[in-house]
């Protein structure tokens, strides 16, 4: 039997797709600290490091989750010689929430550079993290379990008001990376 084609009724609307509910894509952009200011500090002896609130540390074996470097925004290896530095995230001078804590950075790794894709050193473990606005004002803030933060940073991205999310070690404070529209 001939197969029978269907025509549909000539006063038939046209078929328009439903309008997308989903808001545009927010992509997110994150890059480790900028290495160079922190390759001059590796040549210094202990006495001068000290005199500076700075400690040499050599990663011990089995390191686990600890040593987060906020350059390659990795872990090191066992062995791999750190800085253990104070160092001011959050600098501009009309903001109360200007910040600056302790943070490990590696000998001679390149800064991670990505788009949409989260570095390991935020995805291990539950974060603080924190979105401001242009003036540096705090606008929103949540705990975000490893598996929430992509999402948490996206939502508040779409907002015109957000510049940029700052994520940090829940437990400790401990600024880890920013994250920007990208």
């Amino acid at each position: 039997m001939p197969a029978t084609h269907i025509q549909p009724h000539p006063a038939s609307p046209p078929q328009v797709p439903a309008p997308s509910l989903r808001p545009a894509a927010i992509r997110l952009a994150i890059r480790g600290l900028d290495p160079a200011p922190f390759a001059p500090l590796f040549r210094m002896g202990p006495a001068d490091l000290v005199a500076r609130g700075i400690r040499k540390v050599v990663v011990p074996e089995n390191p686990g989750i600890m040593f987060p470097c906020r350059v390659s925004l990795d872990y090191p290896e066992a062995g791999e010689e750190m800085l253990l530095l104070n160092h001011r995230h959050l600098d501009h001078p009309a903001s109360p929430y200007r910040a600056e804590g302790p943070i490990f950075v590696r000998r001679g790794v390149p800064a991670f550079d990505a788009v949409d894709q989260l570095p390991p050193v935020i995805i291990q473990r539950p974060m603080a993290v924190r979105a401001y606005d242009e003036a540096m004002m705090m606008v929103e803030a949540e705990i975000a379990d490893k598996g929430e933060i992509d999402d948490l940073a996206r939502q508040w991205l779409r907002q015109p008001g957000i510049a940029h999310v700052d994520v940090h070690s829940m437990r400790r404070g401990c600024f880890f990376c920013r994250i920007h529209r990208g």
